[in-house]
């Protein structure tokens, strides 16, 4: 009944704290919930901004760009600048189809017109009109006066002709010909309407607002706030500036009350829970205090039996026993672990000394008190016969087994992988003791006093069935190596380092994961300079493209695990044989030498010196190599590229006078397309098909004007034009006179009135 009524005043106590403290988190989750809604608020509003301001950004540069490309390619631009007193109608009127054809193209472009120094005229989609009477006059005279100025003006007022109506535009002025040109000007009006309409097309004016101006401060858009809107905004939540327009945006949500509302409910929450909190902490040590009264008269009890000192008394009895009763327990425990851990480093200090030829002499009575080999202890008067083998058990891969846990696993599973070493050689009818040597390998000693005849039968069971266990139970593969038997338990060391020594053939003798000792070649392993030759072969045959060598290469690796190598002698004449390839393919192509020597190179040779079995080796070693072969091929049929476009260069200079000769026309002749003609040229000559056959006509009629009578027209025909007047206008461009100035001033070939950045190639 009592402890029915202590757990009902328990339940009852603290039952209301446990509902406030529900109601808090739901609140609080209230408020966070509402601060992460603003937050996500804000930003996709500025998502939403930038993608405004990138779109107009891509719009305008995109005009830009239309403009300048088509400017820069069409030879129109650069005959109206230069036609300057002929009043060539054809060449006006093809100028000006396209600057009509770029306006129609886009609808944001208002206007677009060139300025020519020559005469200072004007040419619009309406035709050619001096400067002196043109509406755009002073935006004119000033950008002649800036022509490094880049970048968009600001908003201005735009009128091309005298009855046009003004227009709000931003404008853009680059010199001709391209990239500097000092002919003239090209002039580029986009509409700010259009720049309007694109805005709101992306913009709710009911739930969001967005202002736009320019680095003057004139508002873009909208273009004017009524009252009710400027009541509506609130602070905005996006600023962003366009680099490329020089426009700043502002933009938020409309509405911005039912933020400020919400954000006063959060405080207010925030204050009823710091009210809630100080309400529970009162109420805890008012319960606390009248829960603690039984507990009280209970210490006054043990106090009235003297059980403490005086001074002790003076403490709270609860933490006194407490502390009392903790400092028992953590002795015990501190005694106990301190005693296992004395043991384990006698343990592991006896097991070093002993593999390495330093035992005590007291070595049986150590073993008997740390109770190793019990049941050899218990037949002493077989001490005569006792008998000792060593296996060595190491980890395969022990990067990946390090990463699959924390180095507290790893200890746990060495830890148990000892104690399954010797309950299987316990199986097995023999005395084991195990223990770690390093990181990745244990040793185990195998004590027996048995049949000699089953001796090496038994070690061979005992590591193949560990193997089998490990692998089956712990899904990790480790591999095992046996060393000689020995008589003296001085002579251990002896088992010990043929162990170790058997570990050294894995890759040849390991199939099976266990290699003993007795298979271990006679006399040592063949000298490794015997696989030079071999190796020398396998290298010429990759280095000529035969399919063979895939093949030869995994006979190579068989000969090396039938010849029974050592693992360190195949992973050596391995990386000679990357060395020496290294070596035959150096200097054959940049990208060639990146992979012989570069990252991926490191990578190979890391996974040999990792590998554990040949099968290993030649998996990664197959991979590197077939990206090598790849590369090889690339960079010989790089060498080819450059032989097919030296037959065309010499195909050019003894026919360019042929007028059908053409990039179709080569490519019927090399059999390849007239693209990769093209790409050859600029790839290896870093020339156009057509500036170079230009070039080789020029300098044929210089010499022909030079030194004949001939006619122009005979002359043009000669070196492959049609006519005279393509002949002439290709002349007059390249050379910067006519051919019938350059024969009266008698000029010699090679020279030109015009400065090389003028002369177009």
């Amino acid at each position: 009944m009592l402890s029915k009524n202590w757990y009902r005043r328990l339940l009852l106590s603290y039952f209301p704290i446990f509902l406030l403290t529900i109601s808090m988190l739901i609140f609080l989750s209230f408020i966070v919930i509402n601060e992460i809604s603003r937050q996500e608020t804000a930003r996709a509003d500025r998502i939403s901004t930038s993608y405004m301001m990138d779109t107009m950004d891509r719009s305008v540069q995109g005009i830009e760009m239309d403009v300048l490309r088509d400017a820069e390619t069409s030879i129109a631009y650069d005959e109206f600048l230069a036609d300057r007193d002929s009043g060539d109608t054809a060449v006006t009127y093809q100028t000006v189809e396209r600057l009509r054809q770029l306006m129609d193209n886009n609808d944001l472009l208002e206007s677009i017109y060139i300025y020519r120094d020559a005469d200072q005229s004007v040419l619009t989609v309406q035709g050619l009109q001096p400067l002196s009477g043109f509406r755009d006059e002073p935006f004119v005279k000033q950008a002649l006066t800036e022509p490094e100025q880049q970048g968009w003006s600001a908003m201005r007022s735009f009128a091309e002709m005298g009855s046009d109506p003004s227009r709000q535009v931003i404008s853009m002025h680059k010199r001709l010909p391209l990239p500097f040109g000092d002919q003239g000007m090209i002039v580029i009006n986009v509409s700010v309407y259009g720049m309007q309409q694109l805005a709101a097309s992306m913009v709710n004016p009911q739930v969001s607002f967005l202002t736009i101006t320019d680095a003057a401060g004139q508002q873009v858009y909208p273009p004017a706030l009524t009252e009710q809107d400027e009541a509506e905004q609130d602070e905005p939540l996006t600023q962003l500036h366009s680099d490329r327009l020089n426009w700043n945006l502002d933009s938020g949500l409309r509405a911005g009350q039912l933020f400020a509302w919400v954000s006063v409910i959060s405080y207010i929450w925030v204050l009823i829970g710091v009210l809630v909190v100080a309400v529970s902490i009162a109420y805890i040590i008012y319960i606390t205090r009248k829960n603690y009264k039984p507990i009280q008269v209970m210490m006054k009890r043990i106090e009235s039996l003297q059980l403490s000192g005086t001074e002790t008394a003076r403490k709270d009895e609860m933490a006194l026993i407490d502390e009392a009763l903790e400092s028992l327990m953590k002795q015990t425990v501190d005694y106990e672990r301190q005693h296992h851990e004395n043991l384990l480093i006698r343990r592991r200090r006896l097991f070093m000394n002993w593999i390495e030829g330093e035992p005590p002499e007291q070595l049986q009575q150590e073993l008997e008190q740390l109770r190793i080999f019990p049941d050899l202890h218990g037949r002493p008067d077989q001490a005569d016969e006792w008998k000792y083998a060593f296996i060595v058990a190491e980890i395969q891969d022990y990067d990946a087994f390090r990463e699959k846990g924390s180095t507290q696993e790893h200890n746990t599973l060495k830890l148990a992988l000892t104690n399954v070493f010797q309950e299987l050689a316990q199986q097995d009818g023999v005395s084991g003791w195990c223990e770690w040597i390093s990181v990745r390998r244990a040793g185990i000693i195998i004590a027996d006093t048995g049949d000699e005849r089953r001796w090496m039968r038994l070690l061979f069971s005992l590591s193949a069935g560990s193997r089998e266990w490990v692998e089956h139970n712990l899904h990790l593969t480790m591999s095992f190596g046996t060393g000689i038997t020995v008589r003296q338990s001085a002579d251990l060391h002896l088992a010990y380092e043929t162990a170790v020594e058997s570990m050294k053939y894995s890759m040849t003798l390991g199939r099976d994961g266990v290699v003993m000792y007795s298979d271990l070649p006679e006399g040592g392993e063949p000298d490794s300079y015997r696989y030079l030759q071999a190796i020398s072969d396998w290298i010429k045959e990759y280095r000529l493209r035969q399919p063979e060598w895939r093949e030869r290469l995994k006979q190579l690796l068989d000969r090396f695990e039938e010849d029974i190598l050592k693992d360190d002698s195949i992973r050596s004449l391995v990386l000679s044989l990357l060395q020496i390839l290294g070596r035959e393919l150096e200097g054959m192509s940049e990208p060639l030498d990146r992979l012989l020597s570069g990252e991926q190179a490191d990578w190979v040779m890391e996974a040999i010196a990792e590998a554990e079995t040949v099968e290993e080796i030649h998996a990664s070693l197959l991979q590197y190599l077939e990206q090598v072969a790849q590369m090889y091929e690339q960079a010989g049929d790089s060498t080819n590229h450059r032989a097919l476009i030296g037959e065309m260069k010499a195909y050019m200079e003894e026919n360019f006078a042929n007028p059908d000769l053409s990039l179709n026309h080569l490519s019927e002749r090399f059999h390849v397309t007239p693209k990769y003609v093209s790409h050859l040229f600029k790839a290896e000559l870093d020339v156009k098909f057509i500036d170079l056959l230009v070039q080789l006509r020029l300098q044929r009629a210089e010499e022909l004007l030079s030194s004949t009578d001939d006619t122009i027209q005979n002359i043009a025909i000669q070196v492959g034009y049609a006519n005279s007047i393509t002949f002439g206008r290709v002349f007059k461009r390249i050379i910067g006179v006519t051919p019938g100035d350059y024969r009266k001033l008698k000029m010699k070939p090679g020279s030109s009135l015009l400065p090389p950045s003028e002369q177009r190639k």
